[in-house]
Parts: C-alpha cells; sequence; structure tokens
C-alpha cells in the first residue's frame, strides 16, 4: 500500500510538471475569427466533392423546371435610328446641343409613356387584337411587356413584343411605332413650328414698336433740322449766340435811345429847335445828329446801322460822280436821295421810312426817336422769338436723346429675333434625328434564347448557392485546417503529426493528384510516431512504467490510428507495450491490430478472465494487444469506482507502457474517468475534420480535471509526406528489423 502510495504521488508530481500549452505559455487562443479569402477557399477545398455532386443535379433539375415552366414565345420588334447629333440644314440652334445617350434614354422612356401607348390602343385592329381581348388594363399590360432596348447597336433602338400570336405582335409594336412617331417624334417638329410663329408674333410687335419710335425721331429731326444729336446741338448753340447778339442789339437800343432822350433836352437850351424849311437849320440838325452820334461814340455806343449805311452810301455816291460825268445820272439821284433821307432820319426830322432804301411816302413818318422805340419793340420780339425757339429745341433735343436710348435697345433685340428666325426657317427642313429602319415583321419561328438564358441562369444560381451554402457551412464549422491551428486556435502544443496518404492535387483538391504510394506512406507515417516517441521519452521517467491515453473531441478524428502507431513505435525500442482498447461503445482497434475484440478487457472488469486470458499476442515484437470484449453496464459501474486505477496498476506491473485508446471525450464520461488516472494524455485531432470549438471544450474538460494533458496529435497534417521519408531513403543495415515493424505498421 505504501509503494502504491508513493508511486500516485510520483505520478501526479510529474503530471504538474506536463503543461500542454505550446512552449510552456500559458497562453489562451485567439479569439475571434476573421472571415478571409484564404479561409473560404480552404473551406471550399474540403466540401467541393460534396458541393459539386449535389449542386449539379440540383442545378441541372431547376434548369429542366425553368425550361419547361418558361415557354418560348414568338418576338416581333421594330427598329428606331438614332443619330449621334441632331441633324442640321446650316445653323446650329441651341436646343440641338443634347447629350447622346440623356437623348436616348428619354426616348426609351417616351415610348413606354401612357399618351403614346393610348393612342396606339386607339387603333380598332389593335384593340380587338387577341392578345390585348384578355388583358383587363391593356396600357398597364403593354407598358410592362414592351421591350425597348439597344442590344443591335447604340444608335439602333430596338421596341419588340413577346407572345402567342405572331401577326398581333407585329401589328402592335407597329402601332405602338407610329404612335410614337406622331407623338413625341413629329411632335417636336410641330412644336418648332410653333416656337417659330411665337418668334415671329414677338418680332411683329418689336418691329412695330421700332417703327412707331423711328417715326417719332424722324419727326423731331425734322423739327431740328437734322437727325443728329450733335448737330443739333450745334444749332442750338447758334441760335444761343444770335439770342446774345439780339440782347446786345437791345441794350445798344436802350442806350441810344437814352441819349436820344438826352439831346432832345439840350435843343432848346442851345438854340438849335430846328424850322420847317430852314436849311441853317437843317444843317443845324444834321449837326445836332453828328453830335449825338459823336456824343454815342463817346459815350462808348458802338455806330448805328444807319450810319455804317450812310457811309457805304457816300462811298457809291462818289464811284459814281468818279465814274459818271452826268450828275442827273438816275442812279446817282436815286443816291442823293438815300442820302438825304439817312441824314433826315439821323436828324430826327422829315420822312423816315421803315427801311433803308424805300420810297419817300411808302411808310408812315416819324422821328428818330420814334423809329428807336419802334427798333426796340421788333428787337423784344425778337428776341422773346429766339428764346422760345432755344426752349423748345432743347426739350426736342432732350426728346430726341430718350428716344434714341429706348429704341437701341429694341432695334438690338429685333436684330436678334430676326437672325434667329431666319435660321429657324431654314432649320425647319432638317431631317428628323430619329428615323425607322426597320418595321416590324411577322416572326416565322419561335425565339428561345431568353429561355435559353433562363435556364442557364437558374442553373448557375442553384450551383453557385449550393456551393457558396455548403463552403459557408464549413467556414462557420471552424475546422482545423492546418497544424499551425492547434497551437494558435487552440492552444495545444503539437507533440506530433501523421502524413495523410492524399497528395492534395491541383489547388488541394484532388484533380490531377498522382499515384500514391502506400508502402512510401507506411514509412512516413513510421518516421512520423518515432518523432512523437522521442518527444515522449522527454517526459517519461526510464526507470517507471508509464501509462499513455489517447483520446479525442469527436470520433474519427484519428484516436485509434495514433495510439495502434504510438504502440508500435514503442514497442520497436525494445520495450514491453500493451495496447489496451478501451473504447467499449465503438471498439475498432482489434480490426488495425488484426486480433479479438473478446475476450478483453469487460471480461477481465466482470471478473470472468484473467489478464492472461485478454491478452493477445501480435505480430510485432514486444506488442500485446487486449481488445475491449462485451461491455455490459456492470463494467461502467467497475469503471466509475476507482476510475480504472486498479486496472492501470496491474498493467503497469507487467508492461513498460500501457496505451490506451479510448472513446470521444465529449460524448462519454469513461475517458475522463480513465484519464485522472494516467501518467499522460494526448489528444488527436484530425485536419479539416476536427472541429476548434469542440477540440477546445475538450481541453477545457480535461485541463478542469487537472489531468497531465501534454498535446496534441494531427493526423493527416500534411499531404507532402515526401519530405518525412529522408531517413528510409537509403538502405541501411537493419532492414530486416525495419520490414519487421514497416509491416506491423501497414497493418495497423
Amino acid at each position: 500500500m505504501r509503494s502504491q502510495g508513493t508511486e500516485t504521488k510520483n505520478a501526479a508530481a510529474a503530471a504538474s510538471r506536463i503543461s500542454s500549452r505550446p512552449d510552456n505559455h500559458a497562453g489562451q487562443p485567439v479569439a475571434g475569427r476573421e472571415l478571409t479569402t484564404v479561409g473560404l477557399l480552404t473551406a471550399f477545398r474540403r466540401k467541393w466533392v460534396p458541393a459539386v455532386a449535389l449542386g449539379f443535379p440540383a442545378a441541372l433539375l431547376v434548369s429542366a423546371v425553368i425550361w419547361e415552366l418558361v415557354p418560348a414565345r414568338y418576338e416581333s420588334y421594330a427598329l428606331l435610328k438614332i443619330q449621334q447629333f441632331e441633324q442640321v440644314q446650316a445653323f446650329d440652334t441651341k436646343e440641338r446641343h443634347t447629350e447622346f445617350l440623356t437623348y436616348r434614354d428619354t426616348q426609351k422612356a417616351y415610348l413606354r409613356t401612357v399618351g403614346v401607348l393610348t393612342a396606339a390602343l386607339r387603333n380598332p385592329e389593335v384593340a380587338q387584337t387577341r392578345t390585348l381581348k384578355s388583358v383587363d388594363h391593356p396600357v398597364t399590360w403593354l407598358s410592362k411587356s414592351l421591350l425597348v432596348d439597344e442590344e443591335v447597336s447604340p444608335e439602333f433602338l430596338r421596341v419588340g413584343l413577346a407572345g402567342e400570336y405572331p401577326r398581333d405582335l407585329a401589328l402592335i409594336v407597329n402601332a405602338v411605332k407610329d404612335s410614337y412617331l406622331n407623338e413625341v417624334v413629329y411632335n417636336e417638329r410641330n412644336e418648332r413650328i410653333r416656337r417659330l410663329s411665337s418668334l415671329e408674333d414677338s418680332f411683329t410687335l418689336l418691329d412695330t414698336r421700332v417703327r412707331r419710335a423711328q417715326e417719332n425721331i424722324d419727326k423731331l429731326a425734322e423739327n431740328l433740322g437734322t437727325g443728329d444729336s450733335r448737330v443739333a446741338i450745334l444749332n442750338q448753340g447758334l441760335i444761343q449766340q444770335q439770342l446774345m447778339d439780339l440782347q446786345k442789339d437791345m441794350r445798344e437800343i436802350n442806350g441810344r435811345i437814352r441819349a436820344e432822350e438826352a439831346a432832345r433836352r439840350s435843343l432848346p437850351d442851345n438854340g438849335l429847335l430846328p424850322s420847317q424849311g430852314n436849311a441853317d437849320g437843317l444843317r443845324g440838325l444834321a449837326v445836332a445828329g453828328a453830335a449825338v452820334a459823336h456824343s454815342d461814340a463817346t459815350a462808348g455806343f458802338p455806330t448805328t446801322n444807319v450810319q455804317r449805311e450812310l457811309l457805304l452810301l457816300r462811298q457809291r455816291i462818289v464811284q459814281f460822280e468818279t465814274q459818271l460825268r452826268n450828275p442827273d445820272h438816275p442812279d446817282l439821284q436815286a443816291l442823293r436821295r438815300q442820302e438825304q433821307q439817312l441824314l433826315a432820319l439821323m436828324s430826327g426830322v422829315g420822312e423816315i421810312p421803315t427801311a433803308v432804301g424805300t420810297a419817300p411816302g411808302s411808310a408812315p413818318t416819324g422821328s428818330r426817336f420814334d423809329w428807336l422805340i419802334r427798333q426796340r419793340e421788333t428787337l423784344q420780339k425778337e428776341i422773346e422769338m429766339q428764346g422760345a425757339l432755344l426752349r423748345d429745341m432743347g426739350a426736342r433735343i432732350v426728346e430726341l436723346e430718350r428716344e434714341k436710348r429706348e429704341i437701341e435697345q429694341d432695334i438690338r433685340t429685333r436684330d436678334e429675333l430676326a437672325r434667329e428666325l431666319a435660321e429657324r426657317r431654314v432649320e425647319l427642313n432638317a431631317p428628323e434625328r430619329i428615323t425607322v429602319a426597320q418595321d416590324a415583321y411577322v416572326p416565322e419561328a419561335r425565339e428561345i434564347r431568353r429561355k435559353t438564358q433562363y435556364a442557364l441562369m437558374s442553373a448557375l444560381a442553384t450551383l453557385g448557392s449550393i456551393i457558396c451554402g455548403f463552403t459557408l457551412f464549413e467556414w462557420f464549422s471552424h475546422r482545423v485546417g492546418a497544424a499551425t491551428d492547434v497551437s494558435s486556435e487552440i492552444g495545444l502544443r503539437l507533440v506530433g503529426t501523421i502524413p495523410s496518404p492524399d497528395r492534395g492535387g491541383l489547388l488541394g483538391l484532388g484533380i490531377f493528384a498522382g499515384r500514391v504510394d502506400y508502402d512510401e506512406w507506411n514509412r512516413a507515417v513510421t518516421e512520423s510516431m518515432d518523432v512523437v516517441r522521442t518527444f515522449l521519452m522527454r517526459h517519461i521517467e526510464p526507470s517507471r512504467p508509464a501509462s499513455i491515453l489517447i483520446t479525442s473531441a469527436s470520433a474519427n478524428e484519428g484516436k485509434t490510428t495514433v495510439s495502434c502507431q504510438l504502440a508500435a513505435s514503442l514497442a520497436r525500442t525494445g520495450k514491453r507495450v500493451a495496447l489496451v482498447d478501451c473504447d467499449f461503445r465503438r471498439p475498432s482497434a482489434h480490426l488495425m491490430i488484426e486480433g479479438q475484440q473478446s475476450p478483453g478487457l469487460s471480461e477481465f472488469l466482470r471478473g470472468e478472465a484473467t489478464l492472461d486470458e485478454v491478452r493477445q499476442p501480435t505480430q510485432s515484437s514486444g506488442l500485446t494487444f487486449i481488445g475491449a470484449g462485451q461491455i455490459d453496464q456492470r463494467v461502467l459501474q467497475v469503471l466509475s469506482v476507482d476510475g480504472g486505477r486498479n486496472l492501470i496498476q496491474q498493467l503497469k506491473s507487467r508492461y513498460d507502457f500501457v496505451i490506451m485508446d479510448t472513446s470521444p471525450l465529449l460524448f462519454v464520461a469513461e475517458p475522463s474517468m480513465l484519464a485522472q488516472n494516467a501518467d499522460i494524455v494526448l489528444m488527436s485531432t484530425r485536419r479539416d475534420y476536427s472541429r476548434v470549438p469542440y477540440v477546445a471544450q475538450a481541453r477545457d474538460s480535461l485541463r478542469s480535471l487537472q489531468v497531465p494533458l501534454l498535446g496534441a496529435i494531427m493526423v493527416g497534417a500534411d499531404s507532402d509526406f515526401q519530405r518525412q521519408t529522408y531517413g528510409y531513403q537509403q538502405q541501411v543495415v537493419g532492414l530486416a528489423r525495419d520490414n519487421r515493424a514497416g509491416a506491423v505498421s501497414g497493418r495497423i
């Protein structure tokens, strides 16, 4: 008993030194999982065979169903040609600058408008077709069924309709096409005509206003004597200058009147008042007049027009007297009479005509003073007339300038309208941008292209959906995909690997895979298990026997393969090894070892047989096999009492290594009970099969029991196993022993 307790204590101490974490780190597995392309490709690689196997029949089935459900109908269509640019005759108008794609999309929308479709259905032949008779709402149905696209070419618009009655289709499509041309295309021409008429009305109205303004300007120009404002302003200056001269003459007349009044007052004082017929008196008056003139000149008044005329008249008399010797010449006598009249005028007595050179007795007589008064009145009237003329001319000039400013904008607008009208009249005859390239015809054969497209698209969609479904399901299953996942995602030390016989092929899908050499694969497995054995020997005391338990999280993860291969590898070292099949629910080790299932461990636990009776020899030297036997409830009760401790101690007393192949850890309780009494526990994982969450759950269960979990072994970790057979490529001395070990491994 003391020896047994000591061994248990030593085993517990050894187990406490064993850590399953990679590199003896206490880190946890990586949390979270990112969806990556590589991960999806890996998931597809795992499930491509069932996905394709299910996807292709499903795709064919769906394609056949669609082919039967979608009828092959007749299709009739018309073609409309759309020019890239608006057609012009000579001028490019503003509304012609329309982007082609926008214009084409607009016309496609026009073809489905209610107005166009309603106009097409007004045709009695169209409304009575068999295609439309069975439709409750023809306009709505036609707007949804009408095919408008540009499949032929970007510049060709195809208007089509599919159905069961070919003649009806051609009739309806042509009706829609003609309705579109009348309601949209030709209506655009009518709209241009209406726009042209509106522009003509605007031009007429504006031209009338310009003409009226021009007539007003002509009248003002006629009144001013010129249509140029600058010339009118110069004439206004001349009138103003003339008015100033008249005002100056008025001041002169007023001065002479004042001087005359002063001379008249001075004549009686000097005794020079003339009498009738007195020549001396006349000369005296002349002298007085000269004195008055002299006094005017002395006072600063200029010489009057009468004096200047008198001087000119005397010069002519002297000229006549010099040239003519006849003193009685009529012209000379007339000049002398004019001289006498001027002298009388200057003296203020005698007959004073209203104008110089007028015959005596033709005008009322009066004094010089009276003549000056009349002259002042005449100047006053002329000044008033010139002033009124100046004011009237100024007002007319202002009105002329205003009329010219107002008419300038109207003239420019009228000229622009005239130019635009001329261009539009020319472009009104330009070709239409949309023309009919082909009328709809009566189809002779059914159209299966659309039916084929639907069937093919449905097949591809079904196949893609199934493949995507399998891929995503496999992705979310989160399986172990590589050896690094054991340490990075599960958090277990990777003790070793067993290669897969699969060479992978193209993209790892098994396509174009080479032929497998199973002898070479057996050598690779042997080499891999020897690596695991070497690692185990570092954690086991050579002087003491050890029990090693092999388990897994789920079924079919290769735990039996690992158990058999590890037992064979340990036996090749010359140790006594017992391989015990503890998978009571689904035993399979006896099949790999070519042994018997019973009598076995179950019979020993029930007391029906001894260890010597249940143990079976194998072809490998030093390796003993104990089958699972026929399990019942009593076996489970015995195991639950001590967790197989007594069994393990008895086996360790006879063998150096006890390898126990157990059931999946998450399904039954036996592995957990046996693991508490084992010296080392190893977990088996299988590449592309084991699920990371399940393996992590099994890991946590073992750690919670504080069992000596050393790590995990991956089955199928590397498809390229040739690199692991390096040591077996040469001939060695111990060929016979290797052949015996290889024979055992091959059977296992």
